[in-house]
């Protein structure tokens, strides 16, 4: 989408099934961004095969080709189970053993997954995308696995693509400070916002009496995205991203004033938020971001850009109440 300044913003969709692609696509988005694999893992007693995770990728590569298609591995544990998986119980299974860290813990079930996901960049365009790093380590180890996976393809005769961008999503605190050094050896970076309210406000997301506290537009939020956003910059590493923020009109827009080129969000938001990024120009996007900086809440920020932008959205915030 070309913002009202020239300034053009790429729109991809966040998908949980395959068959919400094309739909995704016909509504205007530039590919997918994020593509949940956990739910191939779910309500099954046995693990998908290396076979049915390709042919599932493969569908999927094919029906939104020539655009991009981000696959995430599995992100399990936390508030999302799989039985085919034995995760141990645990205390608190937010900061437990899921995602990457269960994906590393398991290193046959990741390995499958990679080679699924490898041999389906032969039908287009293809990134594979981390979940949930915390440590510059477990990017290192998975691109070792990659790379190891890589040669058994190769090894076994299978088609790939030449290039397969290996990315993190940014949704733990820790890898936000570490920014610098992610851009410098991810091919590509994404804000996770749900997690990264979730982890730094230490607020349940699934706890509806701390919803108050789970604000995209807290102003440790603001600062945590502009800083991953100055590192991306420095770097030239591009950085999207894929929370429920992106959805969120006057978010969106926060979003491109601190710095965001690429925002996915769910199919059903593309036509809205591209029509609000149309409205806006990126100047004027980008001055008001940077005085939510100086703000100390997340009514006084809410406040503060829905001044500025709401009356010409009217309309279309008008729909986002319709529909809530």
């Amino acid at each position: 989408v070309v913002m009202a300044c020239g300034t053009p913003i790429t729109v991809r969709a966040n998908i949980e099934l395959p068959e919400e692609a094309p739909l995704a696509v016909q509504r205007g988005a530039q590919g997918v961004g994020l593509y949940r694999t956990e739910f191939l893992y779910i309500n099954r007693s046995s693990l998908p095969s290396e076979q049915e995770q390709y042919e599932t990728y493969r569908k999927l590569v094919e029906s939104v080709a020539p655009r991009i298609v981000t696959l995430r591995t599995f992100d399990i544990g936390g508030d999302k189970f799989a039985s085919s998986i034995s995760v141990p119980p645990e205390l608190n299974p937010a900061l437990g053993l899921r995602a990457i860290r269960l994906g590393l813990s398991h290193p046959d079930i990741l390995r499958a997954q990679l080679s699924a996901m490898v041999r389906a960049s032969a039908h287009g365009p293809v990134r594979i995308m981390i979940p949930m790093v915390a440590t510059i380590t477990e990017l290192r180890e998975t691109r070792q696995m990659l790379r190891s996976v890589i040669e058994d393809i190769d090894g076994r005769g299978l088609a790939r693509a030449k290039d397969i961008p290996l990315g993190v999503m940014l949704e733990v605190p820790s890898a936000v400070v570490l920014a610098d050094l992610f851009a410098i050896e991810a091919d590509f970076m994404s804000l996770g916002t749900n997690d990264l309210i979730q982890y730094t406000l230490a607020a349940d997301r699934t706890n509806r009496s701390l919803a108050y506290l789970a604000s995209a537009f807290d102003p440790s939020i603001l600062r945590l995205v502009r800083a991953a956003s100055q590192a991306a910059v420095r770097q030239a590493t591009p950085l999207s991203v894929c929370g429920e923020m992106a959805s969120d009109l006057l978010g969106a827009i926060v979003l491109v004033g601190l710095g965001l080129r690429e925002l996915s969000m769910e199919g059903a938001a593309v036509p809205e938020v591209k029509e609000c990024l149309r409205r806006v120009f990126r100047e004027e996007a980008e001055q008001v971001a940077m005085e939510c900086l100086s703000l100390d809440t997340a009514e006084r920020v809410e406040q503060h850009v829905a001044r500025a932008f709401a009356p010409r959205l009217v309309d279309l915030l008008q729909g986002d109440l319709d529909a809530g």
